[in-house]
């Protein structure tokens, strides 16, 4: 389903606490990898994570849900020891096997400021 069929104004009725990912797919400029695991928290409107592995030694994010997505802002150190951040529009839906899939439109801001899509699938 494309994104922009995501972008109604209905409610997210997902809750994200207690919650892990990992990467289904991301663009070539990105460096989360399937080998990248996310632990999500919610409380009420306020979300928050951590996340490592592959490319990534470790991360953070820290978001709120507006309407029916989450806008959230991450940083990480990555292996080469460098400090990467940017923000990000999460859409969360639910699979046909009750899996929560979570489609993002993300942007770095450091380095080229470039912007990319990716999915991460509860496990």
């Amino acid at each position: 389903m494309p994104l922009n069929e995501h972008l109604s104004n209905t409610k997210m009725n997902i809750n994200l606490n207690n919650k892990k990912f990992k990467s289904e797919f991301n663009s070539k400029n990105g460096e989360v990898s399937d080998q990248t695991i996310f632990s999500y928290n919610q409380k009420d409107n306020i979300i928050w994570a951590e996340y490592s592995g592959g490319q990534i030694v470790k991360g953070n994010i820290i978001g709120k849900v507006i309407d029916n997505h989450i806008e959230f802002v991450y940083q990480h150190i990555n292996k080469e020891n460098e400090l990467m951040t940017g923000n990000c529009k999460s859409y969360p839906e639910k699979t046909e096997n009750g899996k929560i899939r979570l489609k993002e439109i993300w942007q770095w801001t450091c380095k080229d400021n470039s912007s990319g899509n990716s999915t991460l699938i509860e496990i």
